[in-house]
């Protein structure tokens, strides 16, 4: 049987960070316990008096009935709740590990959301903390004022509500994510996992959250192993330079500025496929930041240190190559567990008041691309257009890439004409690389169907094979020109558009 002017703490917690030194806290104040056996064996081992749980059915009931005008029908058995401590395990973890579904399924959690979500609603009565890093404040207030204001209610409240969705949407994720691409409702939950200086200007506000239940090898899951932190526009690029060299087999290194592909290569080493990528565009590569798919060495960390890149994520780095690239000024270094990607991922794209969403574009090239030119690519010609083709996946809309043996040498992208992308791909290989031995062939590679011009265009500067989708009605025209200077054409079938 519970007193009148009572006061009572309910605490059930799988993070267990701060209980003990909360509970003794609120002993202080007066407050009385009353947690789940877990929680209440903590709480005992530290020579606390707690009731379980179990032995007050109507709990939930009574904290329902607390923010309801009018309502005084609680059990005898069912104190008056005034605090709660409840977190929840941490099922984004489990829904990205190997256990089967009834070992995942076995970690959730019924009562406590519903004990939390009902003591969030009734917050004018009842203060509810999710977070330890809450506990603090929480105690000062209590202590200074007896009472918490009902502005630091709301705002727990809303965070406790913010917590139990992020909860159910990670157990939603994890049973849908197979069976329905785009359901009507479609819940995200999100978790920061890195705060940022500021987003992609300074005067704006920018953090990193991590999507529930996401791939656990993606940029969020970049580690920080030299360097200072990350910035936006670092996690940006390394998004875009990460998925680029993962598309490869053989060691490559891809070098992205401002979210585009600025140099992308592929070698028999890690060293020559990094010296080819910067050398493919070094005033675009200048201050990049570049991603490979092997473990940096000591050769190639040795040649990264003489050029100027801000950031290098690599699936690990050996321990000379680390000593090598400490010792450059203004470098982060950061490691992810693997450049593999997942079939089921989506995109998405904020837009005012709604975000579109979309599949993520995984598809690679074909396995037999037609041919529908008279000349056939050379093998040295088809290395190079697939290279050419994946950069080309990875830049922005409208996108051509030039490329040579296994280096590109021009890119131009983000244009709003398919000519002037073309054109601008064409003089930036001019630039960079104004005398070429014709030992190795000059390729082009088109997000987006070409048509004659095109063609016509890339042929006077002495490209002598192009890959692009093709299945336009331009095809047979375009196939023409093709012709008439000698060139091969790939159509691939597949458009990658990136805006």
């Amino acid at each position: 049987m519970t007193h009148k002017g009572e006061r009572w703490a309910l605490l059930h917690v799988t993070d267990k960070t701060g209980i003990v030194e909360l509970a003794w806290a609120l002993k202080e104040l007066g407050f009385r316990f009353i947690a789940d056996p877990g929680t209440a064996a903590t709480l005992r081992q530290a020579e606390l008096e707690v009731s379980d749980v179990r032995s007050h059915p109507g709990m939930l009931r009574s904290l329902a009935a607390s923010g309801q005008t009018g309502i005084r029908e609680r059990s005898a058995r069912a104190p008056s709740v005034e605090l709660v401590a409840i977190n929840l395990y941490p099922l984004a973890e489990l829904a990205a590990s190997e256990l089967s579904q009834a070992e995942t399924l076995s970690y959730v959690d019924a009562e406590a959301p519903a004990l939390l979500r009902a003591a969030a609603r009734s917050f004018r009565q009842v203060v509810c903390l999710c977070d330890p890093q809450d506990y603090g404040q929480t105690l000062e207030m209590l202590r200074q004022y007896g009472d918490i204001s009902l502005e630091r209610r709301q705002a727990l409240a809303a965070k406790a509500f913010h917590y139990t969705a992020y909860y159910d949407s990670t157990v939603a994720q994890y049973l849908g994510s197979r069976w329905e691409k785009l359901p009507q409702e479609l819940v995200m939950g999100l978790r920061r996992s890195a705060e940022l200086g500021y987003g992609e200007n300074p005067h704006q506000a920018g953090a990193l959250y991590a999507l529930s239940g996401a791939r656990p090898w993606g940029v969020n899951q970049a580690s920080l192993v030299y360097g200072r932190p990350l910035s936006f526009n670092h996690y940006f690029d390394l998004d875009t330079a990460w998925e680029l060299a993962g598309e490869f087999s053989e060691p490559a290194c891809a070098i992205v500025k401002h979210g585009v592909p600025a140099g992308a290569a592929v070698s028999k080493s890690l060293a020559e496929a990094a010296r080819l990528a910067y050398r493919g565009d070094p005033h675009g590569c200048l201050g990049g930041t570049a991603a490979v798919n092997r473990e940096v060495d000591e050769e190639a960390a040795a040649w990264f240190a003489e050029e100027t890149v801000h950031c290098i994520a690599a699936p690990d780095f050996s321990g000379k190559a680390l000593l090598a690239l400490k010792a450059k000024k203004d470098i982060r270094l950061v490691t992810l567990p693997s450049t593999l990607i997942s079939a089921r991922e989506l995109d998405f794209r904020s837009v005012a008041g709604g975000v579109l969403v979309q599949d993520r574009d995984h598809q690679g090239l074909p396995a037999a691309p037609k041919v529908p030119t008279k000349r056939q690519p050379t093998e040295l010609e088809m290395n190079s257009l697939r290279l050419a083709w994946q950069a080309a996946k990875h830049c922005r809309t409208y996108a051509v890439v030039l490329a040579r043996g296994g280096q590109t040498v021009g890119i131009g992208s983000g244009q709003t004409s398919r000519l002037d992308a073309v054109r601008l791909a064409l003089q930036k290989s001019r630039e960079r690389h104004p005398i070429l031995s014709e030992d190795l062939p000059i390729v082009m590679a088109s997000d987006g169907a070409l048509c004659a011009d095109h063609v016509q265009e890339a042929a006077r500067a002495g490209v002598k094979a192009v890959i692009q989708p093709g299945f336009s009605s331009e095809d047979e025209e375009t196939a023409k020109a093709c012709d008439l200077h000698g060139l091969a054409m790939v159509l691939t079938g597949v458009r990658h558009f990136r805006h």
